[in-house]
């Protein structure tokens, strides 16, 4: 069975995608996160100037989550909810009990041209975000005149054990591929991988969406393949097509 090196938190549902097409899966998470600024986001989640809020990550719905009471934030059941994402709408409906749109835009260009399609000049929407947040989607917006009120919910930083984690994946695990989930991640792993010789490096890199992918690319990496969509089996897809092609050429 190939092994195949996923740069994320443990996800029941990739091990079993990838175990289902003969892949095992090993989970190394390059990222730390810190919840910032909670007591602001719950004054800004009880704000009905609000037309509706963007939540583009994991850890931003969990943030919201912390503060998240149904009986009190009521007014959130006629607002517009955006996300990318199948995992972030399910997440959504899960943690706060709401219908998400846009999960099936993939990114944050994507999901923003989306917004500025259903939503009029003037509108406002609340955008709890990571200190590392991109500028996309907010620059999209403001200039289609919506107003996009970004708070920092939370604090990307590198996992303390991430260096340890890399050397031992390195002399006992032959990867076929590594996977990587974003940006940020990228950064901490390279600088690590330069540190130690590795093997790392020369393995094929995949990745999630777009951003990530330019960012292997800007760390002077090739990339293999990037998902068409932020899940599971558009991984295994980009992975299956470049051994495809590999095998064709070899």
């Amino acid at each position: 069975m190939k092994k195949v090196v996923l740069f994320k938190s443990v996800s029941e549902d990739y091990e079993t995608a990838f175990r289902n097409h003969n892949y095992e899966t090993i989970f190394v998470e390059p990222l730390q996160f810190e919840h910032l600024n909670l007591q602001q986001l719950r004054y800004r989640l009880q704000d009905n100037s609000y037309d509706g809020i963007v939540l583009t990550s994991p850890r931003a719905i969990e943030a919201v989550s912390k503060c998240w009471a149904p009986s009190k934030f009521v007014l959130w059941n006629a607002k517009k909810i955006y996300t990318v994402g199948e995992a972030s709408t399910h997440k959504i409906k899960l943690l706060l009990g709401l219908e998400a749109l846009g999960g099936a835009t993939g990114n944050a260009e994507n999901l923003a041209t989306l917004i500025a399609r259903e939503n009029s000049e003037g509108t406002k929407f609340l955008f709890p975000c990571g200190n590392l947040r991109s500028e996309i989607l907010p620059n999209i917006l403001h200039s289609k005149q919506i107003t996009v009120d970004a708070i920092t919910v939370y604090e990307t930083k590198e996992n303390e054990n991430l260096r340890t984690n890399l050397q031992e994946l390195n002399d006992t695990v032959n990867p076929c591929c590594l996977v990587f989930f974003s940006p940020s991640g990228c950064e901490y792993i390279y600088r690590q991988l330069q540190t130690f010789n590795n093997k790392l490096t020369n393995v094929p890199h995949f990745a999630i969406g777009n951003s990530t992918a330019h960012k292997i690319e800007n760390l002077g990496v090739e990339i293999a393949g990037v998902a068409a969509k932020p899940k599971a089996e558009s991984v295994i897809e980009s992975v299956q097509q470049y051994f495809r092609t590999t095998e064709k050429c070899s």
